[in-house]
């Protein structure tokens, strides 16, 4: 997913109101139709990662299997992210004669390296310098910090969702290629996309089983911030795009058939994760639980599920429902912003200690201390944003132009 909706300043609206085309809700536009349910797409992966991030940091993820098989589960939501970015880049430009990779990659990186750059050093001064008390030691030796952060910086290792902003540089530079790549075999994109799914097994095998020798196994574990891994969801919300309106039309009234493949890739990934740690001698928390080949299925099958749930709420739902609507799109709106500072405020939920505990988990116990952290990271975190969106720079701290200070009724 592209962090950022298709650009609504981007179009002239040439009528009021919306119009429902091929399981679409959409938005009469000079360019391009603003698809809303993709609105709903981002928003519901958002606050899914950020759930996960929350059950983790408030749970002993190394030893609970419900808490690993609910993240095992939830892990679609990374994937889903790649997929989207590849929807709506291919979405904007697949048609687009005019086409410039420079024009591009002026225009959509500096949406994302100058926000990597400034999270990352706000992340890296916070957790590694304040909370550990070093900051004598970084003014004595500048250098040397400077040298610490870049290291950080290198790997999206400065907060631990920055890797996701890290990889959709990657994808970025890489988007006229994957473009050129899409047009070149057009009438051939299920063969496409059946050599990147046999490309992503092999990768995902390769992760969960092979064991690099000492000199590669230092910079091996760096895969999961490297666009490999996610090559094929990137294809495959590119090739979607293109065939946009006749995947809506197959995936309509194929409710019960999506969701009985929902909950038998599921029943299947939740199941090999269970033999392994029970007869295998597996962990119960694995690092690259993420990558496992056994749950491609059910990734592929929950994106899809996912899409299309939303495209039905867009064409058949939306307009009777417009105070949700306006929530979707509110929150869209803001949530690379929220996906940016969520973390951080997290850590401040969660920084007054009781004990050994959190105080809010002291105080409230489980599950109740998961729950509230929850909602108080979300709403810090909008909070935070609304903040930064009203502020100069505002588009380098959040990816979105600054808004006014006074917020018009």
């Amino acid at each position: 997913m592209t962090t950022f909706a298709p650009e609504r300043g981007s179009a002239t609206i040439e009528g009021a109101g919306t119009v429902a085309r091929s399981g679409q809700t959409v938005r009469r536009a000079g360019r391009k139709a603003y698809l809303h349910h993709l609105d709903l797409i981002r928003v519901t992966t958002f606050s899914l990662v950020i759930f996960v991030h929350c059950l983790t940091q408030t749970t002993d993820e190394f030893t609970s299997m419900p808490v690993n098989t609910a993240s095992l589960l939830l892990h679609f939501t990374r994937n889903t992210f790649f997929a989207l970015t590849g929807f709506v880049l291919m979405y904007q430009n697949f048609d687009n004669a005019d086409f410039s990779t420079t024009g591009f990659w002026r225009k959509r990186i500096k949406l994302v390296i100058f926000p990597y750059i400034i999270w990352s050093a706000i992340y890296w001064l916070v957790q590694e310098v304040w909370a550990k008390d070093r900051i004598g030691d970084v003014l004595s030796n500048p250098v040397g910090s400077l040298g610490e952060f870049g290291r950080l910086a290198g790997w999206g290792l400065s907060g631990f969702q920055m890797y996701f902003l890290f990889v959709m540089l990657q994808v970025y530079l890489l988007f006229p290629l994957v473009l050129w790549l899409v047009r070149a075999t057009r009438g051939h994109h299920v063969t496409l996309l059946a050599a990147s799914l046999a490309v992503q097994v092999a990768i995902s095998v390769t992760i969960t089983f092979w064991h690099p020798p000492a000199p590669i196994s230092q910079y091996w574990w760096h895969h999961y911030a490297t666009f490999i891994p996610y090559q094929f969801f990137i294809l495959y919300g590119a090739v979607a795009a293109v065939h946009r309106e006749a995947i809506a039309r197959w995936l309509a009234g194929k409710g019960w058939w999506l969701f009985g493949a929902l909950l038998t890739t599921g029943i299947f990934a939740v199941g090999t994760y269970l033999a392994g740690v029970w007869f295998g001698g597996k962990p119960v928390h694995d690092s690259n639980s993420a990558f496992h080949p056994t749950l491609i299925p059910f990734i592929i099958v929950a994106i899809t599920c996912l899409y299309a749930a939303a495209a039905h709420w867009a064409s058949n739902w939306r307009d009777v429902t417009p105070r949700f609507a306006r929530a979707v799109s509110f929150a869209s709106n803001r949530s690379f912003g929220v996906f940016l500072g969520h973390v951080l405020v997290l850590y401040f939920v969660l920084k007054p200690q009781s004990g050994e505990q959190p105080w809010i988990l002291a105080t409230l116990g489980q599950p109740w201390g998961t729950l509230v952290t929850y909602v108080a990271t979300i709403a810090g975190a909008l909070l935070l944003v609304e903040i930064l969106r009203r502020v100069p720079g505002s588009l380098y701290l959040t990816g979105r132009p600054r808004l006014p200070l006074a917020i018009k009724r």
